[in-house]
């Protein structure tokens, strides 16, 4: 398993994987690919469309990103004003932007945050919402946001207004939002399905190859400390990693693991991504066993270690041995 809180990682060296194969357009076709599967699926309780079908375009809008928002643990100012129908949105810290922005060994892909705006406003058109972003310090994992229902925008200059007038300029009734990251816990399990949306795209589109390609790529490029780690420390530092993974996803008592003095067992009883998935009643791709088989293969060839896959249910319970 990938963790959720790794996942921003996999996305944007997924994009450079893309780019390298087609060029910009190559991102593209998967970033209307990704619109239509996960954001525009209307059978996942947690996605745009679903809110929006059920309650209209632009109050399905704002349960959607008050879900998101949330989870993600943003730094964001808004404000919603429901009756001149718009929400103004100031991400004064993106944190999932800013986990690329402080990885030291890897750079973002150039343009990651572009794919916001084409996710987003290709199911929004279905609905009559425009969604107009301004993505000037995105380097600073800063951004604005203004949702309004199509021919009603609001009557101020989204580009050059501040907060303060924003607020100024809302209706008496207007919810204003000032939401700090340390508010809450970063942990958006939304992340599980998207990147399982990746694998099996890669797969599927690409051939199954290129999966394994891409996968021993972000193994090597995204995990390199962790595997100079386990170069100089041992298995030890690998166990740990194990425990910190499965405690940050909130599901350490699934994890087991056994260390002698040259091999580590690990034992999981169910997948935490998994269960996740079965709670909004969907399924796991045939290819989310990668990120075992191959992810964890790919890290013990780095630090000269055999790795043994000896089973993985339909629940994601699995047992492998590094030695």
């Amino acid at each position: 398993m990938i963790s959720c809180t790794e996942f921003i990682p996999l996305y944007s060296e997924f994009f450079k994987y893309l780019e390298s194969i087609g060029g910009h357009d190559e991102v593209m076709k998967y970033w209307i690919h990704i619109s239509d599967t996960s954001i525009g699926d209307k059978t996942n309780p947690n996605s745009l469309a679903y809110k929006c079908d059920r309650l209209g375009g632009f109050e399905g809008a704002l349960a959607y990103w008050g879900h998101t928002l949330t989870e993600e643990a943003c730094d964001v100012f808004q404000v919603i004003d429901k009756e001149k129908k718009y929400r103004y949105g100031h991400m004064r810290y993106c944190p999932s932007r800013g986990i690329l922005n402080k990885l030291s060994h890897i750079t973002p892909y150039y343009d990651y945050c572009s794919h916001c705006k084409v996710l987003y406003q290709r199911v929004l058109d279905n609905y009559g919402v425009i969604y107009d972003r301004d993505h000037t310090k995105i380097d600073n994992a800063e951004c604005r946001d203004l949702l309004y229902e199509k021919d009603n925008p609001p009557d101020f200059d989204f580009l050059s207004v501040t907060d303060e007038q924003v607020k100024a300029n809302a209706s008496p009734d207007a919810i204003i939002v000032d939401m700090r990251s340390e508010d809450n816990k970063y942990l958006h399990r939304d992340f599980h399905l998207l990147g399982d949306n990746a694998l099996k795209y890669c797969a599927e589109t690409l051939g199954e190859e290129k999966l394994v390609d891409f996968l021993q790529g972000f193994t090597k490029n995204y995990y390199a400390p962790l595997i100079k780690e386990i170069q100089d420390g041992g298995l030890s530092v690998l166990e740990k990693w194990f425990a910190k993974k499965y405690e940050t996803e909130e599901a350490s008592e699934v994890l087991h693991t056994e260390l002698s003095d040259n091999s580590l067992t690990v034992t999981i009883d169910k997948c935490p991504a998994i269960a996740f998935m079965h709670t909004l009643g969907k399924e796991p791709s045939n290819y989310y066993i990668e990120e075992t088989r191959t992810v964890y293969k790919t890290i013990a060839n780095e630090c000269g270690y055999s790795f043994k896959l000896e089973y993985y249910d339909e629940l994601g319970g699995t047992k492998f041995i590094f030695s």
